[in-house]
């Protein structure tokens, strides 16, 4: 490919933006993610002006990282004369909100719904939506964080059209925020047109398959950040490879540890009408039914937590509040 072909193949590229408040952590995200640099080194940055943009390869094509600085004056002129330059184009829009500063929430949201509303307006496909949960570093209580997460995942879904958002809990700190670009920027490279144009007609089924599956998978998040569990998987009863998890855990994993589960009890993978908590290993598990063959399995590693009482009650009411939901979604084949 010549020189000025890239060019302009970089020029109309897809675009990952990355919208949030100032001092919510969107350059530091970019520079540890994209850029290599240790989250300390990030400790002191100044806020973002104007914007900044940077060009990675994602699936063997170019795709636009757009860090967009969170100044009220950058945000409403990004929103406004600079909009259909700033929201055409876009694979992924990640928001960042900063979970430690609450009494920014209400700007937040408001700057989250007015950015959805003109992604609607000018992309051309159907973008994914990710909220990053961000800085949980600066929460250790966890019941604390796990209150605050559910407190902004109701604000934020409840607030705009678009209900297909994917909500992760982040930090610099750790491997979270790695785990969720990888999965980000995969997402990407399947709404990049370029990167869809593959040979096989199965491949594209199977792009369109998980992209169908996205809306179920927020049931599951949702469900994972309400109970404080390590993962939450759905699966069929009458089809073996139908299975989808919470954590985007290994396909074979999974695999794995739902054969250690069929032979460690007799019948428990067939649904039932009641719900039951069992154990194994060091593991423990909460099975409920969602009409009309498949089965939820909450895991949790917090043993003490899963027998309690109280515990157990808001699992079932809250399992019982999102399998409608999912009992909807499963209407549709997917």
């Amino acid at each position: 490919m010549s020189h000025y072909l890239k060019q302009l193949k970089t020029q109309s590229s897809r675009k990952i933006i990355l919208l949030g408040l100032s001092q919510a952590g969107k350059t530091s995200i970019r520079d540890v993610v994209f850029g290599g640099k240790a989250p300390e080194e990030t400790a002191d940055y100044a806020a973002t002006l104007n914007y900044e943009r940077q060009v990675e390869q994602v699936a063997d094509e170019p795709i636009t990282v757009m860090d967009l600085g969170g100044q009220e004056v950058f945000l409403k002129r990004f929103l406004s004369s600079m909009s259909s330059f700033i929201f055409s184009n876009v694979a992924v829009l990640v928001f960042i909100c900063d979970i430690s500063t609450s009494d920014n929430f209400p700007a937040s949201l408001k700057a989250f719904v007015e950015g959805t509303n003109r992604l609607e307006e000018m992309s051309d496909v159907q973008p994914a939506v990710y909220i990053l949960l961000h800085k949980t570093d600066l929460m250790p209580d966890l019941t604390q964080r796990a209150e605050r997460m559910e407190f902004l995942m109701e604000m934020f879904q409840t607030s705009v059209v678009t209900k297909n958002i994917t909500f992760l809990q982040t930090s610099i700190y750790d491997n979270s925020i790695h785990e969720a670009f990888k999965r980000i920027t995969a997402e990407a490279s399947e709404i990049i047109p370029e990167a869809a144009e593959v040979e096989k007609e199965e491949d594209l089924e199977a792009i369109q398959r998980r992209l169908r599956m996205r809306p179920i998978q927020q049931v599951l998040h949702a469900l994972k950040f309400m109970n404080r569990l390590d993962d939450v998987l759905l699966l069929s009863t009458v089809e073996s490879d139908f299975i989808i998890s919470a954590s985007d855990t290994e396909i074979n994993e999974i695999q794995q540890f739902i054969t250690i589960l069929d032979k460690s009890r007799d019948l428990w993978l067939i649904p039932s009408s009641k719900s039951e908590l069992m154990k194994i290993g060091n593991i423990m598990l909460f099975r409920a039914s969602v009409p009309p063959h498949y089965l939820i399995l909450l895991v949790s590693s917090d043993e003490k937590s899963m027998l309690e009482t109280r515990k157990l009650l808001e699992i079932e009411e809250t399992v019982r509040l999102l399998t409608s939901q999912l009992e909807n979604m499963l209407k549709t084949p997917i």
